[in-house]
Order: structure tokens, then C-alpha cells, then sequence
């Protein structure tokens, strides 16, 4: 199917001009001169605190409150301690220039890793900043733009030799560093670093030229980090690698707008639509309501994987499709196991329930809850983040840790899975009690919280930080009283430092409240009958 004439404009303006003659490049060296590396970023050198301790900051940690299920709490302190563990300087022959959260996978920093660790890290920002470890990837950018997924936390050596060679579509996936960025500026209304890593993203945006393969439209996919998936035999370019391009481009649109640049945010949501008109026609089976990979035989795969939800952080499903999706996401026959969300479908050849041939991953169970709550569809996002979060919390009790991936048909570890990865499967006790369980979502640069209120128990939070850096930011103590029944009134009691705004979401009313933090405040939310 050829691309079609907007869309090859558009593909024409704002990606071929710099890059197009490397569309078909070769790889490149993996070992460019290091004062090569970073020239887009603007810090050079070294800076950071000595690595704090668990045992000395457990009191500074948000303190959350959930008194129907005490193991939540239990394994959210666990997952601290376990995540203290893994915070790091940079090892003196390194050109790495920020501490990093690391995976705890193996000897190089990964980015996708990284860039969900920081976002269960941002909610002790004022202890150890942990976006900041993603400086390290913008200090070893290409002066062509592409961030290398995977680099040497010795040596700083890009890549691995046969598996994510820069310039190769093992290295060019998941880019996902500006929605790490976003999480984080929701956290601290950091405009200053928004705008330093701009122009990288920019940059590394353009970079993706380097895989686009003209004939089909699309982007080359290795593996997508998915290692062992069945799809990757016969797969040419990945339904997610393409989605990604959308979302990245809507990422970078709204970087663009909060710093101002109108109308670089309105080129990138040009070309975002254009490609996802193009997903559309190239990639969506009617018949099945599905998106699938492209194959090896220029013809379109029919093999689902969970892949196909990227989509939806893209919002390239119209509502039909949207349904459509769900209707798979909800069906007890595929996705909708025992532990939610299998990276490959029960019922689809090539399912094993281990690693990428069915287990459950945190990072892609977080893209597709994301990809739910950007379609409105709150309420089967709720379901699958409590659902992985209670999955996870019983393997807690029974091991004493996170894993690096669950099995589907069964609450248990993964068959192939690290202990202690935390890493980004620190996001299950941290951010899917923070944000799904207690319901609490912040928005710094609009100086507001959204609290969608779903439990009848007293829950809630104290010492929840943001707005600012390090003590300066914001603390604020949230707690809604036991009820009977959900329709009864929410008895809320608030304390701060600073002034902000609340909206409360319950299922029977909303309203926002503007909080003055001149004393204690009790508010009495009243449910609509």
C-alpha cells in the first residue's frame, strides 16, 4: 500500500531533511570518540550528591495510607528499600555525568529501563532526582541525533555488538525518554530542563530515518526489546515501533507547547496524524479488529501481541476500533488471564507464558493502562493496574521482592525472571498505589492534584511532594475517611505548605477546591445520589 501524498509531504519536511540520505545507512561505529558524544545536551561534566540511604530517608518517603490492604504499604516500603539499593554513581571511567537508578539487569544502563524507573523515583525527587540519570543517555547522544538504547556503565561503549548496534533497528525502539520527561515535569514544574532536553529529543526524533524503510512505509523492527517474542521470526516492522513514532511525536508536540513554540507543536501534530492515518490503513484487520506487525512477505502479520496497544497511547484507534481493542483486552480467552496483561495472547501460537511469549511485564501492562486513561476509559484502567498491583503485592508476600516479569495463568513469579528488579518493576508498589489505588495524580505546572476517590477505607497520603526542587517543593497530607457505602460523602482532611488546587472524582460527583493551607482543611465532598 503506498503512502499516501499528505503523508509523504509531511514524512518529506520534517524528517527527510537532515537525515534522508541515512534511511538505508549502514550501522555505525559503536565506539565514536566520546568528545563526539553529547553535543546537544548542555551539561558536560560530573555533578551530583553523594547516594542517599534508605535507612536515613525513609522518613522523608511519601507516606501512603490504605487501611483495607496493609500489604500494599509493606511492599511499598519494601520496593523502596530494594530501589535505594539500586541507586548509583557513575564509575570514575565513565563519561557518564548524573547519578542513575539502575535496572539491575547487568552491567550497561538501558533506557527503557531507566526511563520507568524514574517515574516510580519522582516520588522522591527531593531525595535523589532520579531523571537526572537520564542525562547520561543525552551525554552519549550521536552528533547525528540517536541516543543509544543500551550503553556501558564503565567505558560509556554504545551498544551491544549483534544485538543494539547504533544506527540499527536492534538500537532504534522505545523511545520513550520524553515521556519519562513529561512524568517527571508533572512532578517538579522543571521548565528548565523541559527546555534543555528539547533539542536532543528533537534530534534523536529525527534519528528514526535512519530505520525507515521506504517500500512499506514503516519502521524496521529487531525485537522492540521484546527478545524472545514469537513475532520476531517473521516480522519486518513492528506495529509498536510505528505507534511509537505517533506518540513521540505528540510528546514532543506538547513539550513544544508548554515552552512555547506554537507552531514547532503544530508540525508535529500534522505529522502525527498523518502517520496515524497511515497505521490505519496499512496496519488495522477489520475483520479481527486488530493492529499487527508487517511481515517479512510484505503482507500483514496475523499473529497479536501486545504490541498492538501502543496504539492507543497514540489515540490512532477512532472509537470503533477503540472498542474493538478492548473487546480483546477484556476477553478471558487472550489477554484477560488470570494476572493481566499477557505480552503474548493465550489462545495465539508461539504463547508459553514465559518472558515475552506471554509473561507479565510492569512496563508494558503501564503503557497499556496510559493508553486506556488517554482514551477516557478510566474504569478497565483502574481494573488492570489493581489487578497487577494485587498479583504482585502476593508474590511480595510469598518472596519477599519484585520481580522482573509474572506468569499469566498464575500468581507467581516469572519462570525467567530476576529478583529484586527494582528497576522498573518498582512502578506496581510505588506508582500503581499512588495513582490507581489511592487514586492521586499530579499536575505541578497547573499547581493541582486530581484525586479520584474509588475506596470506601481510609486511604490516602502525607508528605506527597512536588511543585519545585529538593525541600522547596510542595508537602501535602491527604486523607479521606471510612464510608459505608460509595455513595455516602467523602470526608477529606488536607494539609500543605503551599496553596493548591484540588479536584476530587468520585463516581457520583466532581468538583475542585481551591486549597489555602493556612490551616488544616476538612472537606466534605458530596456524592450526587
Amino acid at each position: 500500500m503506498a503512502l499516501n501524498k499528505t503523508f509523504t509531504t509531511t514524512l518529506t519536511v520534517l524528517l527527510g531533511l537532515a537525515l534522508s540520505s541515512c534511511l538505508l545507512s549502514a550501522p555505525l561505529n559503536a565506539f565514536e570518540v566520546q568528545t563526539e558524544l553529547g553535543k546537544l545536551y548542555v551539561k558536560k561534566n560530573y555533578s551530583g550528591q553523594a547516594i542517599p540511604s534508605y535507612e536515613n530517608n525513609k522518613h522523608k518517603l511519601p507516606k501512603p495510607i490504605f487501611d483495607d490492604k496493609p500489604e500494599y504499604i509493606d511492599f511499598y516500603y519494601r520496593a523502596w528499600q530494594i530501589g535505594f539499593e539500586h541507586f548509583k554513581k557513575p564509575q570514575p571511567t565513565s563519561p557518564f555525568v548524573s547519578n542513575f537508578i539502575d535496572e539491575a539487569f547487568n552491567d550497561n544502563i538501558f533506557l527503557w529501563d531507566m526511563s520507568f524507573s524514574t517515574m516510580w523515583g519522582n516520588y522522591a525527587h527531593h531525595i535523589f532526582p532520579s531523571i537526572d540519570g537520564l542525562d547520561n543517555f543525552y551525554r552519549t547522544q550521536m552528533s547525528d541525533g540517536e541516543i543509544v538504547r543500551e550503553v556501558g556503565e564503565k567505558d560509556g561503549h554504545l551498544g551491544v555488538i549483534g544485538w543494539s548496534e547504533p544506527g540499527t533497528e536492534g538500537n532504534l525502539n522505545h523511545p520513550i525518554l520524553p515521556w519519562a520527561e513529561l512524568e517527571s515535569y508533572r512532578i517538579t514544574n522543571n521548565k528548565k530542563r523541559l527546555a534543555n532536553v528539547y533539542l536532543p529529543l528533537v534530534k534523536y526524533r529525527e534519528s528514526f530515518s535512519k530505520i525507515y524503510h521506504a517500500a512499506s512505509g514503516l519502521y524496521l523492527t529487531d525485537k522492540a526489546a521484546m527478545d524472545d517474542s514469537p513475532r520476531n521470526e517473521l516480522m519486518l516492522a513492528g506495529i509498536d515501533v510505528a505507534a511509537e513514532m505517533v506518540i513521540f511525536d505528540l510528546w514532543l508536540a506538547e513539550i513544544a507547547t508548554e515552552l512555547g513554540k506554537a507552531d514547532e507543536a503544530k508540525g508535529y501534530l500534522v505529522r502525527a496524524d498523518d502517520y496515524a492515518r497511515f497505521i490505519n490503513n496499512k496496519l488495522w484487520h477489520e475483520k479481527t479488529g486488530f493492529y499487527y506487525d508487517w511481515g517479512k512477505d510484505n503482507k500483514l502479520m496475523t499473529m497479536r501481541t501486545i504490541a498492538a496497544f501502543w496504539t492507543m497511547l497514540g489515540k490512532i484507534p477512532n472509537q470503533e476500533q477503540l472498542a474493538r481493542l478492548i473487546e480483546h483486552l477484556n476477553d478471558p480467552k487472550s489477554f484477560n488471564t488470570k494476572h493481566r496483561v499477557p505480552t503474548h495472547p493465550a489462545n495465539e501460537v508461539g504463547f508459553n507464558g514465559d518472558y515475552w511469549a506471554g509473561a507479565v511485564w510492569v512496563p508494558t501492562n503501564t503503557m497499556v493502562i496510559q493508553g486506556l486513561e488517554v482514551n477516557n476509559e478510566f474504569t478497565l484502567a483502574r481494573e488492570i493496574a489493581m489487578n497487577h498491583l494485587d498479583g504482585t503485592t502476593q508474590v511480595f508476600l510469598d518472596t519477599n521482592t519484585a520481580w522482573e516479569n509474572y506468569t499469566p495463568l498464575e500468581i507467581s513469579k516469572g519462570r525467567k525472571a530476576k529478583p529484586d528488579f527494582i528497576g522498573w518493576s518498582g512502578l506496581a508498589p510505588i506508582n500503581y498505589l499512588i495513582k490507581h489505588a489511592i487514586g492521586i495524580r499530579i499536575n505541578a505546572p497547573q499547581n493541582e492534584i486530581t484525586w479520584r476517590i474509588n475506596e470506601k477505607g481510609r486511604h490516602g497520603i502525607e508528605g506527597l511532594r512536588f511543585n519545585g526542587q529538593g525541600e522547596a517543593m510542595n508537602s501535602v497530607h491527604l486523607t479521606a475517611q471510612k464510608r459505608e457505602k460509595l455513595t455516602d460523602d467523602i470526608h477529606i482532611n488536607i494539609q500543605c505548605q503551599q496553596g493548591f488546587n484540588l479536584n476530587i472524582i468520585s463516581a457520583y460527583a466532581q468538583q475542585s477546591y481551591q486549597i489555602d493551607c493556612l490551616k488544616e482543611t476538612k472537606i466534605v465532598h458530596k456524592n450526587l445520589k
